[in-house]
């Protein structure tokens, strides 16, 4: 297993919410590694599937002062010694234009007009306001995690929450 040197994401589709390095297991890194983050990004920094902290834009070399909880773990002869970590990539923009609506209208009793089938649908937004939250409660241990997943998630819900009220 490759020790991992410089640990960053690019998301080329535009589309990823969350990714995973390394997709699975743990990674091996040394303290001194690079964590590349970029501006509409934060990087949650896992250990035995506890999240240590949680990085914002910019570089940063891991060190116990960053990482404090790496030290108390371990102790590591001059930073030379590899330990196993992953780390979640977290995209912190707005995903617009994301889609819901009712798959079948919704029957309803109105006074005046009698039967009426109801349908609805429309647009929402979403941005992750706290990343290691988000990784623990609905990403999980997934290597990558896309808006597709989240709008099924999200649209069940909303056609959920509107039948109730309606």
């Amino acid at each position: 297993m490759a020790i991992l040197q410089v640990i960053e994401w690019i998301d080329a589709t535009g589309r990823e919410i969350v990714k995973r390095v390394p997709e699975h297991g743990s990674g091996e890194f040394r303290l001194g590694s690079q964590l590349i983050v970029r501006e509409s990004q934060a990087a949650v920094f896992f250990r035995d599937g506890k999240a240590l902290d949680t990085f914002g834009p910019g570089r940063h070399t891991l060190t116990t002062a960053n990482l404090p909880l790496i030290d108390n773990l371990f102790k590591l002869p001059f930073g030379e010694s590899p330990f196993k970590a992953e780390v979640f990539f977290v995209a912190l923009k707005q995903f617009t234009d994301m889609k819901w609506g009712t798959p079948q209208p919704i029957t309803l009793r109105d006074a005046d007009l009698g039967m009426v089938r109801l349908r609805a649908f429309g647009s929402y937004g979403v941005q992750i306001q706290d990343p290691a939250l988000f990784v623990n409660t609905i990403v999980g241990t997934k290597s990558l995690f896309e808006t597709r997943e989240i709008e099924g998630y999200l649209r069940s819900m909303i056609v959920s929450r509107l039948t109730d009220i309606i």
